[in-house]
């Protein structure tokens, strides 16, 4: 099943970042792009992403997949990552640019 949009159907929707796991290679590209390590290697030796609330849509992972697994609905303006500590740390940050 190949999916064109974060809201077409699938288990993940109203999510803004998901691993299509039939696509996943497990090559670990996009946890080395990512700036805050959100995707994890499942026990399938794939990537999934469980703290999606992290994700600040950069599309570094989504720009870097081999595969183009990585589906998500990009946000659209500055694409700062002026919070990436706060972010990573766990503290509630956001960019309102």
């Amino acid at each position: 099943m190949e999916i064109t949009s974060i809201k077409a159907e699938n288990p993940n929707e109203g999510l803004k970042i998901f691993i299509d796991l039939n696509k996943c290679i497990g090559c670990g590209m996009c946890d080395d792009v990512c700036p805050f390590g959100l995707p994890e290697r499942n026990d399938l030796g794939k990537y999934e992403i469980f703290r999606v609330d992290l994700c600040t849509e950069c599309s570094a992972c989504k720009r870097n997949c081999p595969t183009q697994a990585i589906i998500m609905e990009e946000r659209q303006g500055c694409g700062c990552l002026w919070d990436v500590k706060a972010r990573k740390s766990g503290k509630d940050s956001c960019c309102d640019c």
